[in-house]
């Protein structure tokens, strides 16, 4: 296929996407292969008053997922940890006390980093019915009827730190298998990566995303609210994502903190692509630390989990479509597709819309692969 009429096409079914749609007000969408020579950088639909554009900011939701994980993985190949760490070694006494007890039997002891990055620990998860996405994951609620993510939103301009949100789940919830028997989504396992990443490195989690990874690839637009800001603020808004009809300033919601480390930052497209190349082509962990990131297991149909990256399988036994990288709940992807040699970036901003995302993914890459390469 020509690569104008590619582009063409994809820029129609990005547009259609937010027109047939009442629940989405924006989209975004670059495209990046190198043997296609292609790099296509799209937007369509309103944020406010402001008409979406490619380079806008936008809250990347569970990708900050894969900046922690790979910041835990440089530190790994620097000798300042191991994956295969006992995580007490790393955390307060207040913090690890009851944090993961089954009848009577504590497996805190248990705990390796490489549990928490790969959603082995058992530790139990924050969004309801695991925002639409996690096919298999189960309704955390406190005793009053209420999940972590409904306290945020209930309480939008509190502040809450790490720690909180750790005590929060040990007060309210149960973990739900012992550490490595089992694959199960648990945002507070990421919070506790981010405080073991603080601790190893004597700075905040924001400091560190700054120093190993927004300011080398000069990720100028990037920051994590509320905890810090860009070094170049946009001239463009951020744009807000949606809980279904409700819309979620994300610079105005501070509650927003309790995702952390989990999933919590704000990006462009071109500054998620710039790290995402990084990582897969080798610049930021060693080749021997990212075939273990990419080490799978299975978390949901079609959807495989590493150390903080996730494995798309679209159709499960035709691997030329598998590709790797992050997810969010706002219905955000950062993902490369090695086998089509493309690179996937956007967000459609819609919590409601992650599984309609995925569709919209595999035939995006059904269009990429029959654009002919570069000298064919």
């Amino acid at each position: 296929m020509e690569r104008q009429r590619a582009k063409s096409r994809l820029e129609s079914r990005l547009q259609s996407a937010v027109e047939d749609n009442s629940d989405l007000h924006s989209a975004y969408l670059l495209v990046h292969s190198d043997s296609r020579d292609l790099h296509w950088n799209m937007a369509t639909g309103q944020t406010g008053d402001v008409e979406a554009a490619p380079e806008q900011p936008y809250y990347a939701a569970s990708i900050g997922k894969t900046f922690t994980s790979t910041l835990v993985a440089m530190l790994s190949d620097g000798g300042q940890l191991s994956f295969d760490d006992p995580i007490s070694e790393y955390l307060s006494e207040s913090i690890l006390d009851n944090l993961h007890t089954i009848d009577g039997t504590d497996y805190t002891g248990d705990i390796r980093i490489r549990h928490l990055l790969g959603h082995t620990s058992g530790l139990p998860h924050s969004l309801p019915e695991g925002g639409k996405m996690f096919l298999n994951t189960r309704l955390e609620e406190s005793p009053e009827g209420k999940t972590l993510f409904d306290e945020m939103l209930e309480e939008p301009n509190r502040t809450w730190e790490p720690e909180e949100t750790i005590e929060w789940a040990k007060q309210n919830l149960e973990p739900h298998f012992p550490p490595g028997e089992d694959c199960y989504y648990s945002e507070f396992g990421y919070n506790l990566l981010g405080l073991i990443i603080e601790s190893v490195t004597g700075q905040p989690y924001h400091e560190a995303l700054e120093e190993f990874l927004f300011d080398p690839l000069e990720m100028e637009h990037s920051y994590l609210p509320p905890f810090s800001e860009p070094a170049v603020d946009s001239a463009l808004p951020t744009a807000p994502f949606y809980i279904d009809e409700k819309k979620i300033e994300v610079d105005d919601v501070p509650s927003l903190s309790a995702f952390y480390a989990g999933g919590q930052t704000v990006n462009t497209a071109e500054e998620l692509f710039r790290f995402h190349q990084a990582l897969v082509e080798g610049n930021l962990v060693s080749e021997e630390t990212l075939q273990e990131m990419l080490q799978w297991n299975k978390l949901w149909q079609g959807i495989d989990y590493g150390y903080g990256v996730v494995r798309i399988r679209p159709l499960p036994f035709l691997k030329r479509f598998h590709s790797w990288g992050g997810l969010g709940a706002s219905s955000a992807f950062m993902v490369y597709n090695p086998t089509i040699d493309v690179y996937l970036i956007g967000t459609f901003n819609q919590w409601s819309y992650m599984r309609k995302s995925m569709m919209f993914l595999f035939q995006t890459l059904r269009s990429i692969s029959k654009v002919d390469r570069s000298g064919q």
